[in-house]
């Protein structure tokens, strides 16, 4: 059964005119005098047909580009560590808790994210979330000293949240239940720009500059984001009379966390990403320190991971025109399995040294996107008003493994790539596991309607 939680209209899709219509007049009566304001300066679109292409393609590239700043955030400082490690005079671990930090604020962020985006509407929670993160970067480049990067980094994390969270729940909002595991295949395909390229654009900032000048270039990119999100993104939700008093807030994020069908997707992608974020704190140390790479050098072992992430997201958002995204989700999980198992012989016996491990490293992360996109995509069909918190607390999920992971490796005093790969192994094996054992709880895909 659909999850049905308190307040709300029906989702709102922007080709259907009348339904939208329906929604804003029963809930309108209620609204307060923020999603009033928002309503009667940003109504929702009613077109007179439905969506034309070039409509459809521009918003699937505006929700791809709010998804960019967490990776973004993540990957364009990591060639840095040494650098900062060395002008803190701290241990590189020291530098990595900072990566940390920002998974434990994406986490806490989302949290209030979603009620906050259900409650006044998209427009203004992404808005806000945006000039956060902005204000955050501002602050990471300001930074005297690794407890004061931790603490900015909390901060940009918090703000930074709003795009990934509202971003989904948009998504939701606007498409078909049935679209919604494509689409996020083909935003991936803008995610995967901050792989290919944030890292080489870190690596070549530090022979012109210092590492600050990474947290103004995303400060710069937040502020110019806000300006376009004003005068091009619609308003995909009317608000709702939903209460944010914590206690209901938090009785209708369990509603969503028991739901069997949200589960049994999400705790496998949440074990899976663990890996990754695994592979993210650790990486940088284990190519720059253990391997040699100069941090130039460094963005092109991520550069492999984002054309990666290209190829299967584009190939997986043209295989589930005709194949079951149940399929693809499973499958890629099994291989990322397979792929930690093999990282962790290499690693364990040095064979091949860097190029030994890098194959298997790359295999695991590219089919993120696989995952990600099948996964997140089914665990929200059964969301309907209350998308922006199902969407928040599968990230809220995500990124509190993210934190346990990165914690995890930071804590290591590595002197070889073996725990970083252990570690890896350990995601992938039980997000396997998972997989297999939830199984028999999910319903038949075409059962689930999205109302």
């Amino acid at each position: 059964m659909p999850a049905k939680l308190r307040g709300g209209p029906e989702p709102v899709h922007i080709n259907d005119p009348l339904r939208a219509l329906r929604a804003e007049g029963e809930a309108g009566s209620v609204f307060s005098c923020l999603a009033q304001r928002q309503r009667r300066a940003y109504p929702l679109p009613v077109p007179s047909a439905p969506m034309t292409p070039a409509r459809r393609f521009e918003l699937i590239v505006l929700f791809g580009v709010l998804t960019v700043f967490t990776p973004i955030a993540v990957d364009l400082y990591m060639p840095a560590f040494p650098a900062i490690a060395r002008e803190f005079g701290t241990p590189i671990s020291a530098v990595e808790h900072s990566l940390a930090a920002y998974f434990l604020g994406i986490a806490i962020g989302q949290a209030a994210i979603g009620p906050l985006s259900d409650r006044y509407g998209r427009r203004w929670p992404l808005l806000l979330g945006l000039l956060l993160y902005a204000l955050g970067s501002a602050a990471c480049a300001l930074a005297p000293g690794p407890l004061a990067l931790d603490a900015a980094r909390l901060l940009q994390a918090l703000g930074g949240c709003a795009g990934s969270v509202l971003a989904r729940a948009c998504v939701r909002d606007i498409f078909p239940p049935g679209e919604a595991a494509r689409i996020f295949a083909q935003m991936l395909l803008i995610l995967s720009v901050s792989p290919l390229f944030a890292p080489l654009l870190g690596g070549w900032l530090l022979l012109v500059s210092d590492w600050r000048m990474g947290f103004w270039i995303q400060c710069l990119l937040a502020l110019l984001t806000v300006i376009v999100m004003v005068f091009r993104l619609p308003e995909s939700h009317p608000g709702s009379d939903r209460t944010l008093n914590p206690l209901t807030v938090a009785r209708d994020y369990w509603h969503i966390l028991k739901n069997r069908h949200f589960y049994a997707y999400v705790t496998p992608v949440l074990l899976s990403c663990c890996g990754l974020y695994v592979w993210l704190t650790g990486w940088s140390h284990v190519a720059i320190q253990m391997f040699g790479v100069s941090p130039q050098n460094f963005g092109y072992t991520f550069l492999l991971n984002g054309i990666g992430l290209v190829v299967t997201s584009q190939l997986v958002a043209h295989w589930l025109k005709r194949r079951p995204a149940r399929l693809f989700f499973t499958g890629a999980i099994a291989i990322q399995a397979a792929a930690s198992v093999l990282a962790l012989a290499f690693a364990w016996g040095g064979w091949g040294g860097l190029w030994g491990l890098l194959p298997f490293t790359f295999l695991y992360c590219a089919l993120i996107g696989v995952v990600n996109s099948t996964g997140g995509g089914l665990a929200m069909t059964e969301f309907g008003h209350s998308a922006g918190m199902a969407s928040a607390m599968m990230g809220i999920m995500i990124y509190a493994g993210g934190f346990a992971g990165s914690l995890a490796m930071g804590a290591i005093p590595a002197q070889t790539p073996v725990p970083m790969a252990l570690l890896m192994c350990l995601c992938g094996l039980t997000a396997l596991v998972a997989a297999i054992r939830l199984k028999p709880f999910l319903p038949a895909p075409a059962s689930a309607k999205g109302h």
